[in-house]
Parts: C-alpha cells; sequence; structure tokens
C-alpha cells in the first residue's frame, strides 16, 4: 500500500496505547501522527523520558513520523506567560526524545461568539514569548507551531507576527477553518504563510445559522462547505510538501459526536478522500 503524508491528531483516541496507535497508522496507511498532550492521552508533559523513548521506537519501527506535540499552550503575552515558557521547555525537551518536528501553540483568546468580550493581548509580549520559545525549541531539535486560531486565524494577522518574531523555529499550522471563519480565502492564506507553513489541519464544515456566532458547524470530511480540493491544489502548487493531518474534534464538538463518527469509521473514511483528491 503506498502510504501517503496522510498524519491524524490523537485528540480523539484518548486512553489508546501506542501499540493501538501504530496498528492503526499501518492498517490505513497513516505515514504521521501527532500526540496530544495532556492526562488521559499517550504523552503528558511530566512523562518518564525512558517510556517516551519506547514509544517513539515503536513508531520508528513502523516508519511512522511523529509530527508534532500537540500542546494546550495558549500565550497572550500577559504576566503568566512566564509559566507557559516553562511549560514550553517541558514539551521541547519530550519532543527531542520522540524527535517530534514541532510543538503546536495558540495564541490569543477563544471565543464561539463574535459578541463575546475578549481578554487583552500584548503583542510586544507575545512576540517576546515566542522569540524566547523559539531559541528553547531550536536548542532541541525542534519548532514552535502557531496554530491559525483565535486572532491570528488569517495569513495576513500571522505574516506580521512572524516577521516581527523573525525566527526561522518559529513557523504555522495551517487549520483550513480558522482564516475561512475570518474572512481569508485560502489563496490569500497560503500565499502569505508561504514557506513557513509547517503542517495542515484538514478538516470540513458548514456556516453557522446565526452571524454571531465565531465556529462554523464541523461534518465529516467532503460533507461541508470547505473548498478542499482548492486548498490541496494551492497548498501543492506553493510547493508545501508536509503532511496533511485530520484533527477529528469530537472531543470538544457535540456535532461530531453522534454514532458512526468514531476513529474507526472517519480515519478510513479520511484516507479515501485524500486519496480521491490526490491520485
Amino acid at each position: 500500500m503506498e502510504r501517503k503524508l496522510y498524519a491524524f491528531s490523537t485528540l480523539p483516541c484518548e486512553g489508546w496505547t501506542a501499540e493501538q496507535q501504530v496498528d492503526i497508522c499501518v492498517k490505513l496507511g497513516f505515514r504521521g501522527i501527532e500526540l496530544r498532550e495532556g492526562p488521559g492521552f499517550l504523552v503528558t508533559l511530566d512523562m518518564a523520558e525512558a517510556e517516551a523513548a519506547r514509544i517513539t521506537g515503536l513508531f520508528e519501527a513502523a516508519d511512522i513520523r511523529i509530527t508534532n506535540i500537540g500542546s494546550s499552550i495558549c500565550v497572550k503575552g500577559t504576566e503568566t506567560d512566564g509559566r507557559l515558557l516553562e511549560q514550553f521547555l517541558a514539551a521541547a525537551k519530550l519532543a527531542r526524545v520522540m524527535k517530534a518536528g514541532g510543538i503546536r501553540v495558540f495564541l490569543g483568546n477563544f471565543a464561539r461568539r463574535r459578541d463575546n468580550p475578549l481578554a487583552p493581548l500584548d503583542e510586544e509580549g507575545i512576540v517576546r514569548w515566542l522569540q524566547e520559545a523559539s531559541r528553547v525549541a531550536s536548542a532541541h531539535n525542534t519548532e514552535v507551531w502557531i496554530e491559525t486560531h483565535n486572532e491570528y486565524a488569517t495569513g495576513e494577522v500571522l505574516a506580521r507576527l512572524l516577521d516581527r518574531v523573525n525566527h526561522p523555529a518559529c513557523k504555522v499550522i495551517y487549520d483550513i477553518i480558522h482564516p475561512i471563519e475570518d474572512g481569508e480565502v485560502p489563496a490569500q492564506t497560503v500565499k502569505l504563510l508561504g514557506d513557513r507553513c509547517a503542517h495542515v489541519h484538514m478538516k470540513d464544515g458548514i456556516p453557522p445559522g446565526d452571524p454571531m456566532v465565531h465556529d462554523w458547524i464541523y461534518t465529516p470530511m467532503g460533507e461541508g462547505d470547505l473548498p478542499i480540493r482548492e486548498v490541496v491544489s494551492l497548498l501543492r502548487e506553493s510547493g508545501y510538501q508536509g503532511f496533511y493531518s485530520l484533527e477529528w474534534e469530537s472531543k470538544w464538538r457535540a456535532e461530531l459526536q453522534k454514532p458512526g463518527m468514531g476513529p474507526d469509521v472517519v480515519f478510513p473514511h479520511y484516507i479515501g478522500f485524500m486519496d480521491e483528491i490526490l491520485r
């Protein structure tokens, strides 16, 4: 079986063992996996280095790349972000052992409605934090990967921020739904991110009926309104050579918690859907 550059986030795989994750990768043809970090998941910031090395060996033996550590670190540039830098250092040490390409971080405020008040951000502080995190990442042979999310969802905003950070280890996870939620078309996002796009989160959805609701309603791949074929075509034309990673957010999204929407159904469907696009 040809194994294209498909990956998945282990967000819907709470409680799975490393062996279970390796098995589904091999069975379905996934070549990468992004390991969600946190209680209940396979990896945590306080796990023993020997266990992290053991897990890494299992994936390596099956020729599966650990693309990134999916941390929940969210930076606002405030005085509390020193604690987040300590967490990032722990994630960088874990990434080094697991040979992960990057560490996912968020910036800004999570708000599902446009009329929700947002906490103020200190962009000067965010820039300083990212510069320091980038130095830490480089020292541990990994990178900082900012996800397109919150106030930093668009290529327009992120391109300016990355220019200010000015560090080669600071890159972006292009989550294809969030720039569109904020009104930026894929052609603009892909052009603005350029070679600073390190990883891509794939998903699908439909717009909400309420204009004050920011978040789209998620659907199985191919059943929503996202221009997925266009996104993939634009990325390929841009020279993108990274992974196309399914981020199935059933842990957070009620619309994805219905019968027949578990990994046993969704993962093989994703492979078939992407094979049809990339054939």
